[in-house]
């Protein structure tokens, strides 16, 4: 059956998954686009929902993977209704309601060889995205987003990963001192951590640090840079070498520069 009023009480709900309170009480998130949509399911996501309109879907890739999915629950849209729920100037008609990810530090278990990234409350979701892109291109082993924080789920977030959101293991920590526990006991255990905390006032430069072995390095807030709390958890602090007449650079370049040294390193390393 092909929805047409916006008034729709399915369609309301989904509409308020737009909202960060309304996710966040759900434990649902809404994405948007075919090729998002088709990771989130090649990936394994709990993928509970498909939200599509017939008329503006107009991909055979993406009228391909509505006709596939006949195990999940589809909601036929009319192109009005759809265009309601999207952010997009021209949206490509198919969407998805997923189950937010209940992963926590625990879960994971870093190697001898474990890349972490951590954005330490970044206010930013295109920061944030992009910073999870940069994670997946470098191999990291899994993204660290310490709250207060953008949004991990917001719309901008996801889109601003470019297919990179299901490809590592991100996982939200709810309190700062909770990341510092759970470090200060992987230093004391058989992967003795690093972590590597990234200042722009730091002594030491990014090329005089080792990279190598299981590291996390921690990534600061736009306005503020990592606060007293995560400098202190840090075994080193570390700035880029700025020539010209910019001071800083917005977190997410720096991240790329920063986690790209780490790379090279080791990649230097296993030669």
């Amino acid at each position: 059956m092909l929805i047409t009023s916006r008034q729709n009480a399915r369609v309301k709900a989904l509409r308020q998954l737009r909202m960060p309170k309304y996710r966040a009480r759900e434990g649902r998130y809404l994405i948007e686009g075919v090729r998002v949509v088709e990771q989130a399911l090649e990936r394994g996501a709990p993928v509970e929902t498909l939200v599509y309109a017939p008329e503006l879907l107009v991909s055979e890739r993406g009228l391909a993977l509505v006709e596939a999915q006949t195990g999940l629950e589809r909601v036929a849209l009319s192109p009005d209704v759809f265009r309601s729920l999207s952010d997009r100037d021209t949206p490509q008609g198919l969407s998805a309601v997923v189950r937010m990810s209940t992963s926590t530090l625990e879960d994971l278990t870093p190697g001898p060889d474990a890349l972490l990234v951590v954005a330490w409350q970044l206010q930013t979701p295109g920061n944030l995205g992009s910073i999870i892109r940069t994670s997946d291109a470098i191999g990291a082993d899994a993204v660290i987003v310490v709250e207060p924080s953008a949004d991990l789920y917001d719309p901008q977030t996801i889109r601003a990963t470019m297919g990179s959101f299901y490809a590592l293991p991100t996982i939200r920590v709810p309190e700062e001192g909770l990341l510092c526990q759970w470090l200060a006991r992987l230093k004391r255990s058989a992967v003795p951590l690093r972590v590597m905390g990234t200042s722009a006032h730091a002594p030491s430069l990014l090329w005089e640090a080792d990279c190598r072995g299981p590291l996390a390095v921690l990534l600061g807030n736009e306005q503020e840079g990592l606060n007293a709390q995560a400098r202190q958890v840090a075994d080193v602090l570390v700035r880029l070498p700025m020539t010209g007449s910019a001071t800083s650079l917005n977190v997410s370049a720096a991240a790329a520069a920063i986690l790209f040294e780490v790379v090279r390193q080791r990649t230097a390393a296993s030669v």
